[in-house]
């Protein structure tokens, strides 16, 4: 025993090629990558696209007026339920009629 107890081990032979670990290390540095580019991309597409396109709605509605815009459609025969010139708050004399008649014929059931 004291003869094997003296012998010093032999090292484990390190077998490392030039090709160990090189796919590993590729997918490593693309999920890296991949992972650098998740974070950052919606964060220039908020600075770049998003942000600017908020300022020109604010900018628009700040001075809108949809009074104006709908007599421009009205005006321009885009709108075919609401014609140009009565505005919705003039009635016809068809219709001042027609709301007569309506009332006459409540007024006589109620005497009836």
């Amino acid at each position: 025993m004291s003869k094997e107890a003296a012998k010093p081990k032999k090292p484990l032979p390190n077998y490392k090629f030039p090709m160990h670990d090189t796919h590993l290390k590729k997918t490593l540095g693309n999920v890296r990558v991949a992972c650098v580019l998740a974070l950052i991309a919606p964060l220039l597409l908020y600075v770049f696209h998003n942000g600017p396109r908020k300022t020109k709605y604010k900018n628009f509605y700040s001075t809108y007026d949809p009074m104006t815009s709908f007599n421009r459609m009205q005006k321009g025969g885009y709108l075919t339920s609401c014609p140009g010139g009565g505005g919705g708050g003039d009635k016809k004399k068809d219709d001042k009629k027609k709301d007569e008649k309506k009332d006459d014929k409540k007024d006589d059931k109620k005497k009836k």
